[in-house]
């Protein structure tokens, strides 16, 4: 809890210094706050890398870092499993640098070629660019040519992301998955605390996790930024989707199946009388009933 409470105060320091750089004409807020944490990643003293080699390249014109152990198998015909790692930072923050102890720690405890993707994000490369450069690495590494060049083995290749990163796991997965003519799909996707939907931003793991951190105002900017779109904060009390959405996708958004521990602080959600705002509706309605194909 002490930690929760200290990166939430961290980011509300770096809102609000964003904030008045904006206000001041000085730097967009986006900028300061996708900043502030790379200043903060030199603060930290310099890594030895211990039976690793780390090396900054280019997979499909995406740039990557890649973690391979050095200790790698003297069998030319054993490949390495490989995890191919998505950063997150609500879409429009983070880098292969910000998670560069993640990723290292990573290769380091598995034993695994790690190759952390350094996707284009937010406000300068809205949706799908994010989605289009993680999917480039991901078929790339999942290829057998491909694959014996970087010595993995393209057949247990896992798929990992935090946050918005493990929003483009969950939607490359998903994507492989449906596709006829997928080579390979990953072994595995590991999601941690992603973001799986913008259909109800009232559901208890918001409320009680991400407003901790996002208060209303940058949890509706990042969604702007991501989407390129002007994004009120009716999209935040769901009065961005009428009344008859909200009916026929119930099912998949359902509070009765949340943990009765979780369920006892809040109330069933209301589907009537709701003060839906049209012109929000017709402005994202896109993204949560159209699916994105890369292919």
């Amino acid at each position: 809890m002490n930690r929760i409470r200290l990166l939430s105060a961290s980011m509300k320091i770096i809102s609000f210094i964003g904030t008045i750089s904006e206000t001041l004409c000085f730097a967009a807020a986006w900028y300061v706050q996708r900043n502030s944490s790379h200043v903060l990643k030199k603060l930290k003293p310099a890594e030895v890398n211990v039976d690793l080699k780390i090396e900054d390249a280019t997979i499909d014109e995406v740039s990557v870092r890649i973690y391979s152990p050095l200790n790698l198998s003297q069998d030319k015909n054993k490949y390495l499993p490989a995890i191919s790692f998505y950063h997150g930072g609500a879409f429009y923050m983070g880098s292969v640098e910000t998670h560069h102890p993640i990723t290292r720690r990573l290769a380091i405890q598995t034993g695994f070629i790690v190759i952390s993707v350094e996707y284009r994000l937010a406000s300068e490369h809205p949706f799908p660019a994010g989605v289009d450069d993680c999917m480039k690495v991901t078929e790339y590494v999942l290829d057998p040519n491909n694959a014996k060049k970087l010595n993995l083995d393209s057949k247990r290749v896992a798929i990992l992301g935090d946050s918005a990163g493990g929003n483009l796991a969950a939607v490359i997965a998903m994507q492989l998955a449906n596709n006829a003519n997928s080579v390979n799909v990953p072994r595995i996707q590991v999601l941690i605390y992603l973001v799986v939907q913008f259909f109800d931003f009232m559901l208890p793991s918001y409320l009680t996790s991400i407003l901790n951190i996002f208060d209303f105002g940058r949890a509706s900017a990042a969604l702007e930024y991501y989407l390129n779109k002007t994004i009120t904060n009716d999209v935040l009390i769901n009065n961005h989707t009428s009344i008859e959405q909200k009916k026929k996708y119930h099912q998949f958004v359902d509070w009765s199946l949340i943990l009765n521990k979780y369920q006892q602080i809040y109330k069933e959600p209301i589907t009537d009388n709701i003060n839906d705002d049209p012109k929000v509706i017709e402005n994202t309605k896109q993204y949560y009933f159209q699916i994105y194909h890369h292919y």
